[in-house]
């Protein structure tokens, strides 16, 4: 897979002599199949994590110093021809510190048709309105560039899940410039093709964003991103409570429930048809159906993960991978 995203970075106009790439302990060939392109390559004997990964490739290549920008994307992402061209123009205005591209998911079977659905509404309904009020809340890591000057001032650690929206709210908190969204820098990345696997990355993120609002104490502050926040979050606590009740309310009312149920799967088709026909994509059209059973576990892991971590307070370190394909 590393060789894909090497590609796609030299097919966009980048010389190998700017591309760098960490080999954080892995057990195959990706430093070698790496080096075969000519880029640098820095190999961690063992594994170390992506922050600390990214923070010694900063000091040992002297990053900041070279480069103006510094774009960040992993192993598995594929950037689109005009990814790097889109990002600059991202960065003619002067106030803005990070350029944010658009994720898009690979398409392999049901489950990534469905994270390409989730991709799509957050493109279509937050980003651009979020890129506008100035409160986008994750800089997603396998699409986002920094002025180094930002770079440099980031604290990369592995205390939370979720590096990058760790300094993401770090760039709100320290002021240091717009976090803007540039639709037209597109990569694509590979999502978990089975159940198990994308229940896990889920429950990492939905984790790792409950450990940023202890960490950064969003949930008793009140800027403008805090209350972006809430709103999310607190949306999605009131949907997923609502879904899981629904089992249960049923019993009581099964014709009313059912109607509810009837007009959730035709407004979800509705939108999956919506994003086939603008992504391209007919298996997300042809998988709609199972969509609204989706919500249920969607809605179970973001349940948990709040009951876990907010008001159990339990943490969690375990970083999850997606297996490639």
């Amino acid at each position: 897979m590393i060789a894909r995203t090497i590609q796609s970075v030299l097919n966009a106009g980048r010389p190998a002599a700017d591309i760098y790439v960490m080999d954080d302990g892995s057990r195959d060939a990706t430093g070698k199949i790496a080096r075969s392109f000519g880029v640098n390559v820095l190999r961690n004997e063992t594994n170390r994590g992506k922050s600390a990964s990214i923070a010694r490739a900063m000091k040992e290549f002297d990053l900041a110093a070279r480069y103006d920008i510094i774009t960040l994307m992993d192993a598995d992402t594929v950037v689109n021809v005009d990814y790097y061209r889109e990002v600059k123009k991202g960065f003619d205005d002067p106030k803005v510190g990070v350029v944010c591209g658009r994720p898009k998911s690979v398409p392999y079977n049901w489950l990534t048709a469905y994270r390409c659905l989730g991709y799509f509404w957050t493109h279509w309904v937050y980003r651009g309105a979020q890129s506008d009020m100035g409160v986008i809340n994750v800089a997603p890591g396998c699409a986002a560039s920094y002025r180094s000057d930002v770079f440099v001032q980031l604290d990369w650690n592995k205390d939370t899940l979720v590096e990058d929206m760790d300094v993401t709210i770090q760039i709100h908190r320290k002021k240091l410039g717009k976090i803007t969204y540039c639709p037209k820098a597109e990569v694509y990345t590979q999502d978990p093709r089975t159940l198990r696997d994308y229940t896990k990355q889920m429950n990492r993120w939905y984790t790792g964003t409950w450990q940023i609002a202890i960490k950064h104490g969003i949930l008793k502050s009140w800027s403008r991103v805090d209350l972006e926040f809430k709103l999310l979050m607190g949306e999605g606590l009131v949907f997923s409570l609502f879904m899981l009740s629904i089992p249960f309310v049923a019993i009581l009312y099964p014709r009313r429930t059912l109607t509810v149920f009837g007009l959730d799967m035709s407004l979800t088709i509705l939108i999956a048809i919506f994003c086939g026909i603008a992504d391209r994509r007919t298996d997300v059209i042809l998988a709609s159906p199972l969509y609204s059973l989706m919500k249920f576990v969607d809605c179970s892991v973001l349940v948990v993960s709040f009951w876990r971590t907010i008001v159990q307070r339990r943490e969690a370190h375990n970083w999850f991978s997606v297996k490639r394909y």
